[in-house]
This record gives structure tokens, C-alpha cells and sequence, in this order.
């Protein structure tokens, strides 16, 4: 229940920033749920402080990416949001050759994998590996203020 107050919430976040954008109207977004691999809790703040400004400097056209962590510190979630198909292989293609790719999938086991948006077949070869869960959108509404 917790979860899905973060996950909405965080959506409704999100679709504030994209629309004062005006970038995408189907950005890509990646949503995980991690679990932290045993033994690998020390220091995995750390680590994502890392992460968060490795990606900062090195993909410019990442629009958004953010981690939450447990208040017991045994669980995390990232979002990722790109304005395109394009944006996201560029995203996928970096971390398949970055230094620190074997570093996280050894602190992290990814439990849920989902990519919302209008995924091209490019994309979703790019992600074989990590998810095969991709959602289109079906229905929904974006108020402005």
C-alpha cells in the first residue's frame, strides 16, 4: 500500500514537471523496484549519490531521475523519465558499457521492471535483458494549474 502512495505520488510529481516542459507527450518513463542485495546495504547511499551524478553529467537528455530508499534501508526505487525512445537507448547503451554496471546489479536485485510509453521495437530490444514489461498508455488526463 505504502508502495503505490510513493509510486502515484510520484507520478503526479512527474506529470507536473513534464507538462511546464512542454518536451514529450509519451515520454518514456522507467519505473523499479530494487531490493538492496544482502550485504550491500553499507554504503549504497554512497553509491547512488554516485549513480545520480554520473547520469546528471554524462546524459544530458535524461529529464528525470530519482531514487527513494525504506525506512529499513532494504529497499529502493528509481524513476526514469526520457523524452524519447532514442534518449532511453542512449540511457540503455551507457549503462550496458558503464564502469559501474557490474556495482549495481550486485547492491541491487531488480524485483519490478516496467517502461511506460510508447516503447519502438529499437527500445525494447535495448531492455531484453532487464525487462520485458512494457505498458502503453491506455487512458488518463493532465490538468493544468
Amino acid at each position: 500500500m505504502k508502495k503505490n502512495i510513493v509510486f502515484a505520488f510520484s507520478l503526479l510529481l512527474l506529470s507536473s514537471a513534464l507538462y511546464a516542459g512542454h518536451h514529450e507527450k509519451n515520454p518514456i518513463i522507467f519505473y523499479l523496484d530494487l531490493d538492496i542485495a544482502e550485504g550491500k546495504a553499507e554504503g549504497v547511499e554512497e553509491f547512488i549519490d554516485y549513480l545520480v551524478t554520473t547520469v546528471e553529467k554524462t546524459e544530458p537528455k535524461t529529464m528525470y531521475y530519482k531514487y527513494w530508499i525504506s525506512a529499513d534501508q532494504k529497499k529502493v526505487s528509481l524513476m526514469e523519465v526520457y523524452h524519447s525512445n532514442e534518449d532511453a537507448i542512449f540511457h540503455m547503451n551507457a549503462f550496458a558499457n558503464a564502469t559501474h554496471r557490474d556495482k549495481f546489479l550486485e547492491t541491487f536485485v531488480v524485483t519490478n521492471f516496467q517502461v511506460m510509453g510508447n516503447t519502438n521495437d529499437a527500445l525494447k530490444a535495448a531492455m531484453a535483458a532487464y525487462t520485458s514489461d512494457h505498458r502503453t498508455l491506455v487512458k488518463g488526463f493532465q490538468r493544468k494549474k
